[in-house]
């Protein structure tokens, strides 16, 4: 049975992917959220046989999602350049500042009204952080530095599919009028796509169709050498955190894989790798499918109203507080809208954003802060979470 298990996770996103590359409805729906409907499903076949607080399947579950996760970082990181997406952020790259700043100050803010009401606040804090800030992914890097219970993460990421997915309704359907009524129009400059546009754009591919990228034979080498280098990367990382007091180990690992990924990003040869970042999504995949098998049912009999009212908050005052600034500092509807998404959403929602708007102008400089959104989602979402634990205890 473990080692069926371990097949299950490993090999099973594989499937849902040459499902959804042939399978246009299924395709629509995403690989991730079906990932995560699988693993629900097989979570659900686990309880019924009884097997679901099996001892070894939950070291497995466990050590994959941790393991997956470790690697996906510096993959997804190695992608590009920190460099470049700096350069290519262009005036975005201060929305999104001032977006990760108001997610900040609200998640905290929150936790100081909901003090009491909310089990493992400062865990909750510094997770929503990563996630509205960087990505899913860094919720689930913060969860892993956080040593947050399993419960709890998948309890989050339920509700963060829920608001997300509410999020990018609005900001697609009323986002532009909304918008307007507040802030100035956005102002053409007709510069021409760069070299480093082309490099990046791939980055934005959010069909299933990406994921073929990796079974081209002239990107085996490419992903080998990815792999290798995060690799490197994580065994670095793990070098660094055993040095720091045993309860801070987890917290540092995450930091120090982040840290590492982004100055091994400045390796020309490494970040111009074009499997890089859909190997590192793969990886994602079997995390989310590792850890949405250890659901427990119960997070739908017993919802935590408290904690979803967190979460609205959340999303509510960061973009107000953001749009209120923007205003302030005279920042277009447009760039408004675009780092708003690449904060709440990432990567792969760049191009819907903006299609939505019709500016493909903004199209890379999204791109860009939202890469640059997952290097420091890892450090804000820790910062914020003991910054909580601080002033309102566990």
């Amino acid at each position: 049975m473990t080692v069926f298990m371990i097949a299950v996770l490993l090999l099973l996103p594989l499937l849902l992917i040459l499902a959804c590359q042939n399978m246009s409805a299924l395709d629509r729906i995403g690989v991730v959220p079906l990932t995560f409907g699988i693993g629900f499903l097989i979570a659900g076949g686990l309880s019924l046989l009884g097997l679901q607080e099996t001892q070894s399947i939950r070291e497995i579950q466990t050590t994959i999602a941790e393991v997956a996760v470790a690697l996906a970082l510096p993959l997804i990181i190695f992608s590009t350049s920190l460099k470049t997406a700096l350069k290519e952020s262009r005036g975005a790259l201060g929305g999104m500042l001032l977006a990760m700043g108001a997610v900040c100050l609200a998640s905290f803010t929150m936790a100081l009204v909901f003090s009491g009401q909310i089990a493992n606040l400062w865990q909750v804090a510094g997770m929503a952080v990563g996630a509205y800030t960087g990505s899913g992914v860094n919720l689930g890097a913060v969860k892993t530095a956080l040593n947050a219970p399993e419960d709890l993460f998948l309890t989050m990421v339920t509700y963060d599919i829920v608001f997300s997915a509410l999020f990018m309704l609005v900001i697609l359907t009323l986002g532009k009028s909304l918008a307007a009524k507040f802030l100035r129009p956005y102002v053409y400059s007709g510069a021409a796509a760069s070299d480093e546009d082309a490099h990046m754009r791939h980055l934005a591919e959010e069909s299933a169709q990406g994921y073929g990228i990796l079974a081209q034979k002239q990107g085996l080498f490419g992903s080998l050498a990815a792999f290798l280098a995060a690799a490197a990367v994580v065994a670095a990382a793990l070098a660094i955190a055993s040095l720091a007091p045993e309860n801070l180990s987890s917290t540092m690992t995450i930091l120090a894989i982040t840290g590492l990924a982004a100055l091994a990003s400045l390796i020309p040869a490494l970040h111009k790798i074009r499997t890089s970042f859909h190997l590192g999504m793969y990886f994602i995949l079997i995390f989310c499918l590792a850890s949405a098998t250890t659901l427990d049912f119960a997070i739908f009999t017993r919802i935590d109203w408290a904690l979803g009212a967190y979460f609205i908050t959340i999303l509510l005052g960061a973009m107000v507080l953001l749009a209120l600034i923007c205003r302030w500092l005279d920042i277009d509807r447009d760039t408004y809208l675009i780092v708003a998404g690449a904060s709440i959403m990432s990567v792969p929602f760049i191009p819907v954003i903006a299609g939505a708007l019709k500016n493909r102008e903004i199209v890379m400089p999204g791109i860009a802060v939202a890469i640059i959104g997952y290097v420091l989602g890892n450090y804000l979402g820790v910062l914020v979470a003991h910054a909580v634990k601080l002033s309102v205890g566990a």
